[in-house]
């Protein structure tokens, strides 16, 4: 597991402890992290096919980051877990489609390393949409 990889789970602990805070914290470092990363991949191979995998991976930690900062700025939370669940739709439904076409072209050249984790992030990003609405939802209930 990278290190970027255990602060997204530290941040997701923490969430879950209650401590907005430091979760804001941690998922703050990992979208940096993910920004870099992709932008580092852009310039070294503009033509990669796996660019969208990290360009998902960034959105990921985006719409995390969103989460912890709502439950930070209790005064903004709705509009944050808006914004959450916007950035996580607009991912499945712009990059949705050209992940699973990747993934399937991947399963015909026998890529099994490309397969395996666009089909994990097609799955990991339909389970951030549903925690994503659930949130908004429960910050719904609260107003």
């Amino acid at each position: 597991m990278s290190e970027t990889d255990e602060k997204l789970q530290k941040g997701i602990i923490e969430l879950e402890k209650g401590n907005d805070k430091k979760a804001f914290g941690y998922f703050k470092d990992v979208f940096k992290d993910r920004q870099e990363r992709l932008l580092k991949k852009v310039q070294d191979n503009p033509k990669s096919p796996t660019l969208m995998l990290d360009a998902l991976y960034m959105i990921h930690a985006l719409v995390w980051l969103r989460v912890a900062e709502a439950g930070k700025e209790r005064g903004r939370a709705l509009e944050l877990m808006g914004q959450a669940v916007g950035t996580v739709e607009a991912a499945r439904t712009a990059l949705g489609p050209l992940v699973s076409g990747l993934a399937q072209w991947a399963q015909e050249k026998n890529i099994k390393a490309v397969y395996n984790k666009a089909r994990g992030l097609l799955a990991a990003t339909t389970d951030l949409e549903d925690m994503a609405k659930k949130a908004l939802e429960a910050q719904r209930k609260m107003k």
